[in-house]
């Protein structure tokens, strides 16, 4: 007897990049002072045509930087969805071909000051090919065939009066895992906005690893981030934090 199955493999990507899809940029925000409306733009990377969703959703980030799906805004850390307005909401692309999706924000006469956040999630959607995979019902048992459906996220925030952000370093340590030179760098996050950083391992005049470009949300009092090293520390050795919005050093701590 001949029966028909689907079973899809949906994997979230919570960055630019993955597999079939590629998008920029890091993030998106929007401000009185940068401009109610801004663009993101992503590529279908694949060898065949796609289907996607674009839609908004509400996360909140773990001290190891991984994302939970929440339905409540945090304390400090109201939702961004309700005052966007995206377009378009779904988008066929040939391999190779991108799309433009345009943000706006809409008015917030009697919203509070604060930062609004939420992600936009770009999803592959299944075509029939995903639909439907046939198996021969035999004495072997059930085959199942996997087929991954992959998904990238950005955050958009949208930020509302005159905001601060100050962080910290904690933790500092070196160690080798699978053969490979790691640092573990705890940073603590204050202030009314989320963190945006970089940190700089050094040995002397040395650079032994960088970690750009990361963020710590107001979800998120602190987090712990690894950087792989060319080399272990050696006496030497320091992490600088940097913060990324205006290029001052904030901290240097010695391992």
């Amino acid at each position: 007897m001949l029966r028909k199955l689907m079973l899809c493999c949906v994997t979230m990507c919570f960055g630019v990049a993955h597999a079939n899809i590629s998008l920029s940029p890091y993030y998106l925000e929007l401000s009185d002072i940068t401009g109610r409306t801004g663009q993101v733009r992503f590529t279908n990377t694949s060898s065949s045509t796609k289907t996607y969703d674009i839609g908004l959703v509400n996360f909140k980030q773990e001290p190891d930087g991984t994302y939970t799906p929440i339905n409540e805004p945090q304390a400090g850390n109201p939702f961004a969805d309700s005052y966007l307005e995206w377009a378009p909401h779904q988008a066929t692309l040939g391999p190779g071909q991108s799309q433009v999706v345009r943000v706006r924000r809409r008015g917030m006469a009697v919203a509070p000051d604060g930062e609004y956040v939420s992600h936009m999630l770009i999803r592959e959607l299944p075509d029939s090919v995903d639909m439907y995979g046939t198996y021969a019902d035999d004495a072997r048992g059930l085959t199942i065939n996997l087929r991954p459906l992959y998904g990238v996220s950005i955050p958009v925030m949208i930020i509302r009066g005159r905001l601060w952000a100050d962080a910290r370093l904690g933790n500092v340590k070196a160690y080798i895992r699978d053969g490979q030179p790691m640092a573990s760098v705890t940073v603590s996050r204050t202030g009314t906005r989320s963190f945006f950083g970089t940190l700089v391992v050094k040995d002397g005049r040395r650079e032994l690893g960088r970690l750009a470009n990361f963020r710590i949300f107001m979800t998120t009092p602190q987090r712990v981030l690894e950087i792989p090293l060319t080399a272990m520390p050696g006496r030497d050795a320091t992490v600088t934090l940097i913060d990324e919005s205006t290029d001052e050093t904030m901290e240097t701590k010695r391992f």
